[in-house]
């Protein structure tokens, strides 16, 4: 089995994969500064029963866009016996940075053109809601062109509460049933989450 780990600014998202297939998922807050061994328990919690059901882990494959933690989740790694990988602009992948300086793409980046490439192998534009929005171009055969990166929704509606006078902030969630359209938060939320969810 692989152990695929996605590390982002606010959230960092853990998958077991068998071939294609997830076996598992867990969704954690990215700390800022855990030490090797902190990661290592809290790997240890997350794959105790797993392993024990699913069998032994191959090897882990992190993309990480917080080079402050990265030589933490060596260490855990290395502390459990896994062999893991990086993904960065260096990594042999299937795909091409078409971008002045393709050191400075991001491994979530690199990850979305791998993805792209193998799962629809057309052109795309990849739109990735995180902490940050990025829109990414990318080719049928893989060559990432560039793109924009924008505040992710919670920035947004935390930038637009802090900076206009009669716009609260508010709890980013799908409105309930019954939930009454003219209640001053529903048509925000709704905007907001039904908007990005027709692209």
């Amino acid at each position: 089995m692989i152990l695929a780990v996605d590390v982002g600014n606010t959230e960092t998202l853990l998958g077991l994969y068998s071939g294609a297939d997830v076996q598992r998922s867990w969704r954690i807050s990215t700390q800022r500064h855990p030490t090797g061994d902190e990661m290592a328990l809290m790997l240890r919690a997350l794959l105790s029963v797993e392993i024990a059901e699913l069998g032994s882990i191959a090897r882990a494959v992190i993309a990480s866009v917080v080079p402050a933690i990265d030589r933490s989740w060596d260490e855990a790694f290395e502390a459990l016996g896994i062999p893991s990988r990086r993904v960065d602009a260096s990594t042999p992948l299937p795909v091409t940075l078409d971008v002045d300086e393709p050191a400075s793409v991001g491994a979530d980046r690199i990850a979305n053109t791998l993805g792209t490439r193998c799962l629809y192998a057309r052109n795309t534009i990849v739109v990735d809601l995180g902490t940050a929005t990025t829109f990414d171009c990318i080719t049928a055969d893989g060559i990432f062109l560039g793109g924009v990166i924008a505040p992710g929704p919670r920035a947004g509606i935390d930038r637009l509460h802090q900076f206009t006078s009669k716009l609260p902030s508010v709890e980013i969630r799908l409105p309930e049933k019954g939930d009454r359209a003219s209640n001053r938060h529903v048509p925000r939320v709704r905007g907001l989450l039904l908007h990005r969810g027709r692209y």
